[in-house]
């Protein structure tokens, strides 16, 4: 089945250290493409930030996807990773306040379709990835720093834009019960919505395996 796409929400996810970051300081942080696994994903964003004549490009990647067992294992470290669901629209607010930075969906190409692009596509380059990833539905912050180079770049969100906070599948009951006090006691994080993913373990599912197996 193919993965259902989001229009309304993007998620990102990402550390719980990032996360907490994001509440406490009400900020997202464009960081350097440079260690990214996808080293396409790398050459494309260098070849972008030598075409515009910038210093440095950042970025930052969310999904416009249901969860998926992918975006837990690839994107997240261990149990402690955390999944925060933006509304969209709060985020092209916050994208559209900052000067060089600008926000979008990016394009699945197959190589024969890259190779029919001519140079005035070059825009197009930092939203740009081959089709075997287009399960993640990707949409993308990307900074343009044109008068010095940067490592990192903040842009202030407004806490209201996120509808919750998803916590890993893995993380023990425990530490997800503790983690919950701590959040809503942070400014502004008193009302976040706070979820387990049952990607892994749903009491739903199971249940419904069990009345299948049930005997007449």
């Amino acid at each position: 089945m193919a993965t259902r796409t989001l229009d309304k929400f993007v998620r990102r996810y990402t550390t719980l250290s990032s996360a907490l970051d994001t509440l406490v300081h009400q900020r997202l942080v464009l960081l350097s493409p440079a260690k990214w696994d996808d080293t396409n994903d790398v050459e494309f964003m260098e070849l972008y930030r030598a075409h515009a004549e910038a210093k440095s490009v950042l970025a930052l990647c969310f999904a416009m996807a249901s969860e998926t067992y992918h975006h837990w294992r690839v994107f997240t470290q261990g149990m402690e990773g955390v999944c925060i669901e933006f509304e969209k629209a709060g985020l092209e607010t916050a994208v559209a306040g900052t000067a060089g930075v600008v926000g979008a969906p990016v394009e699945y190409l197959r190589v024969r379709d890259l190779e029919a692009l001519t140079p005035a596509d070059a825009h197009r380059l930092p939203f740009v990835k081959r089709e075997g990833y287009s399960d993640e539905r990707e949409w993308r912050i990307v900074a343009t720093c044109r008068d010095e180079p940067k490592l990192s770049l903040p842009v202030g969100i407004d806490l209201g834009s996120i509808t919750r906070l998803v916590l890993n599948p893995w993380m023990p009951p425990a530490l997800a019960d503790n983690l919950r006090v701590i959040i809503r006691g942070l400014p502004g994080s008193a009302k976040l919505k706070i979820e387990a993913s049952a990607l892994t373990n749903s009491d739903r599912w199971k249940a419904a395996g069990k009345k299948i197996a049930k005997p007449e």
